[in-house]
């Protein structure tokens, strides 16, 4: 067997290295090296390296600046490239410099920031200088007067570029990745030279992995804890029964998710987190975050110490595993409201009604279920009101066998439940991305 794979495994590997080293010299082709005028008579802002895939540089000249962008192409065409002129590490309300290369032709034009969108702008004191793409690099140079804009104060530089699309409005679409954001203030009187760094990135991956946690993993896994535990009851899966373990692996998951995003979060604040928005509310958001990472970590700890199924103090870990859990929940998607109205998220502004949207949803699927339970199901066992709590991480926990009716109903939900949550957690990983 060794004899007869290992031609086959040769010629794999041959073939992936092969690729992997025609991929490199295309990249390495493709790219362009720093202006050498680049910290002596321009300024600079640029991830330049060994080989760059943008730089701006500027020159002043007095009563205007002189701008020039580059940015490696990557093959692609029908694409912009922007810069951002902010007096703060938002996108709000800044003035924006955008390269069109379409069709063949390089176009240069002023447009503004507001909140979220981007709007077209009088393109009075300002002039394009050139427009070439070569070697795969598009150059777009322009003049900004300073009676347009005021470049005599510091401010961040932006850089963000994307496909355009003809039939959108202004032929863009929205960034197609993280924008760039000059880690101090430039000075366009100066030739420093500034790297870009991507610094929002650990912001995004925080926010994906709270969304990914709470909104997918929780949602599911507290569904089928408090409503399918006679469910599937004479299967096992790994020796538990099936509820239990769908329901721990999906806990777990949320735990570990919960904790990373909390490390990542505190590796890119560098401690305790700082907005720079002014309404208070939004200052809540890190109190609230360590608050429901705690929760989430109490709770599982509490289920480890938990009491014998017939303890006579079972009811309280009953209960107080319900209201940590409770809590925690509510209080996490509170924060992801907040989370993805901070400016440093970068989050598109209807994220918010898809958000209102899913917790809708999650109120109406667990109100359909407790309906089902209590007036369908309960009442069919002749037990009314004296039907037990149920305990939400026992697998030992049994619940009347006559609870079963009403199973197909259960498959349903539980099948259109998960398809639902993930059709929203899609939604909300990409528009917040």
């Amino acid at each position: 067997m060794t004899r007869k794979w290992k031609p086959i495994l040769s010629t794999l590997s041959a073939g992936i290295i092969l690729l992997s080293q025609i991929c490199e010299a295309h990249a390495q082709a493709a790219k362009f090296t720093q202006d050498p005028k680049c910290g002596s008579t321009k300024g600079c802002y640029t991830d330049c390296a060994q080989s760059c895939t943008f730089e701006v540089a500027w020159e002043d000249k007095g009563t205007a600046v002189t701008f020039t962008i580059r940015y490696d192409l990557e093959s692609k065409t029908d694409v912009w490239a922007a810069i951002g002129i902010s007096q703060d590490m938002k996108m709000g309300s800044d003035n924006v410099v955008e390269c069109h290369y379409e069709s063949g032709t390089v176009r240069a034009m002023r447009s503004q920031n507001t909140g979220k969108m981007n709007i077209a702008a009088e393109q009075t004191g300002f002039q394009q200088t050139q427009g070439s793409v070569a070697d795969g690099v598009l150059t777009c140079g322009f003049d900004i007067q300073k009676s347009a804009i005021n470049l005599d104060a510091d401010s961040y530089l932006f850089f963000a570029n994307g496909p355009i699309f003809p039939k959108q409005i202004n032929g863009k679409s929205m960034h197609s990745h993280i924008p760039k954001i000059s880690p101090s203030m430039v000075d366009f009187q100066s030739a420093q030279v500034i790297g870009g760094t991507a610094i929002q990135l650990l912001i995004k991956v925080h926010g994906l992995l709270m969304i990914s946690a709470w909104i997918a993993f929780a949602s599911i896994g507290v569904v089928l804890a408090r409503y399918y535990k006679p469910m599937w009851a004479e299967r096992k899966l790994l020796g538990e029964k099936v509820w239990f373990q769908i329901h721990r692996t999906l806990m777990i998951l949320t735990l570990l998710f919960v904790i990373s995003a909390f490390v990542v979060i505190f590796v890119h604040a560098e401690g305790w987190s700082q907005f720079s928005d002014d309404e208070e509310y939004k200052k809540a958001h890190p109190y609230l975050g360590v608050i429901v990472t705690a929760l989430t970590f109490i709770n599982p700890l509490m289920a480890l110490f938990r009491p014998h199924p017939d303890d006579q103090y079972r009811f309280v870990f009953n209960w107080a595993h319900w209201f940590v859990g409770t809590v925690a929940r509510i209080l996490a998607v509170i924060t992801i409201f907040i989370g993805v109205t901070l400016s440093e998220a970068g989050a598109p502004e209807y994220v918010i009604y898809i958000l209102a949207a899913y917790v809708a949803y999650q109120l109406f699927i667990e109100l359909v279920m407790e309906f089902h339970e209590c007036c369908v199901v309960r009442a069919n066992t002749g037990k009314g009101t004296a039907y037990e709590m149920k305990n939400i991480s026992d697998p030992g926990s049994e619940t009347p066998a006559a609870v079963n009716r009403g199973r197909k109903f259960k498959n349903v939900m539980i099948g259109l439940h998960t398809v639902v949550i993930a059709g929203f957690t899609v939604a909300i990983l990409v528009s917040v991305a």
